[in-house]
């Protein structure tokens, strides 16, 4: 009694350790953009270029989720624990390197390596959660995202006043001993006792609705059996069994443009507009505060069915199209930070309904079968390709017309095209299955 007492209260520390894990994620990627001036001014080089090596380290943090993923399921219960420490002081070190950079292209390898790091975390955090939520998954998944809108609040600030003390060299040093926050949240990600020795599978073919555990000591041994064992775990057949799946990947690749583009925009487009620069690393917090309610707000709406994830997916992205198409008709700080605040609010809720969805897909008896951590990790790896659009994409933007108008105006047009497609599956989907789809959709 006294063991389950005392891992009821750790799973909260576990969504707290996740808290802080991706703050320092988001929080350290939305902190380039305040940086990215004196990127291009000092390493002399193109909105484009800069933006592109930006990109990299959250492109490559997404592009490993599916080997991530894999071997968080190999190395068992506490593989998670173990890759996030690594990857907190992989992370760490690279960017802490970075205030060494004399050219982009450095730039770019020392952002590469920090995203191997960091995308070691990322999705290796998603296990914990499985393990201690089976029944309240919507909610510590809202509540631990929001970690990333607290970076986002916090990080964008202090790296202001760390160029201004230090160089945008210190700074870049500060922002990596800062990740060693990420190796210590690591470490407090114990697994349950109830864990031990077990390997974490969703529904297999439909057997049942629960989670199927199998030991996992058979993939340690024989070498032959390990290329078996990776291809069952990447799920690579959840692609041919499950349609949805297939298109989701696509969404989502569609919704990381706009993920990547505006967290590292949103502080040089205003400073484009000449606004002070401590003002502009302010509205990456006024982001960060509409950030950390949509991410821990969508919890609830899902686990007590007030919408269905697909549907609250379109909600939130219709209204992100339409603050990013109204962005080049703000002409006051005003309305900038009003703008902030509501795109942030739902690029905070889609990332982690985004999650969800994935999470639902993989465990869905319809279409067949799939490990939840390996359906994690390919949409990461998706949404990676998209990222790598996103910073280039708006800062060719800015090269050619010297504003961010256009990138903003092609983020709002990619969003208003998921939107459309999410929403016609959706209905699709709920007519298939039922009579009164349409109906059970709108109300």
């Amino acid at each position: 009694m006294m063991k389950a007492s005392w891992e009821h209260y750790w799973r909260w520390v576990v969504v707290f350790a996740r808290f802080v894990a991706l703050g320092m994620l988001v929080g350290t990627y939305k902190s380039f953009g305040v940086l990215m001036d004196f990127y291009i001014e000092d390493l002399d080089a193109t909105a484009a270029k800069i933006g592109g090596a930006t990109a990299l380290f959250l492109t490559v943090a997404y592009l490993t989720g599916p080997i991530v993923g894999v071997l968080t399921e190999l190395q068992g219960p506490n593989g998670a624990r173990i890759q996030i420490m690594v990857g907190g002081v992989l992370a760490s070190v690279a960017l802490c390197l970075t205030a060494l950079s004399t050219t982009w292209i450095h730039l770019a390898a020392l952002l590469v390596l920090a995203g191997v790091g960091y995308g070691m975390v990322q999705v290796a955090t998603v296990a914990p959660l499985l393990m201690y939520f089976t029944d309240q998954f919507g909610l510590a998944n809202g509540i631990s995202a929001a970690g990333g809108a607290a970076g986002m609040i916090i990080l964008p600030p202090l790296t202001e006043k760390w160029i201004e003390t230090y160089s945008w060299r210190g700074a870049s040093i500060l922002l990596g001993v800062a990740s060693l926050h990420t190796t210590v949240a690591g470490a407090l990600m114990r697994p349950p006792t109830t864990y031990k020795d077990k390997h974490l599978y969703f529904p297999i073919n439909g057997q049942n609705d629960s989670l199927l555990y199998k030991d996992y000591d058979r993939f340690f041994t024989p070498v032959k059996n390990f290329a078996s064992s990776l291809k069952e775990n990447l799920s690579i057949e959840v692609f041919r069994k499950q349609p949805r799946f297939v298109l989701y990947q696509f969404i989502f690749l569609l919704s990381a443009i706009t993920f990547a583009g505006w967290h590292l925009f949103l502080v040089p487009n205003a400073l484009s507009r000449d606004v002070p620069p401590i003002d502009a690393a302010f509205l990456a917090s006024i982001g960060g505060v509409g950030n950390l309610i949509g991410r821990a707000g969508n919890g609830p709406l899902l686990d007590h069915h007030i919408f269905s994830d697909t549907m609250l997916f379109v909600v939130i992205h219709f209204i992100l199209a339409v603050v990013l198409l109204f962005d080049p008709l703000a002409q006051t700080y005003g309305t900038m930070a009003f703008l902030a605040f509501f795109a942030g609010l739902t690029v905070g809720a889609g990332y982690a309904v985004t999650v969800y969805i994935a999470k639902n897909l993989a465990s869905s008896t319809e279409h067949g079968d799939g490990s939840v951590m390996a359906a994690v990790g390919w949409t990461h790896f998706f949404m990676g390709f998209g990222a790598l659009l996103g910073g280039p994409l708006v800062g060719a933007s800015f090269d050619m017309t010297g504003k961010y108008h256009l990138g903003f105006l092609i983020m709002g047009g990619v969003e208003l095209l998921l939107t459309l497609m999410t929403l016609v599956e959706t209905l699709y989907t709920r007519r298939r299955t039922s009579n009164d789809g349409l109906k059970y959709v709108l109300m």
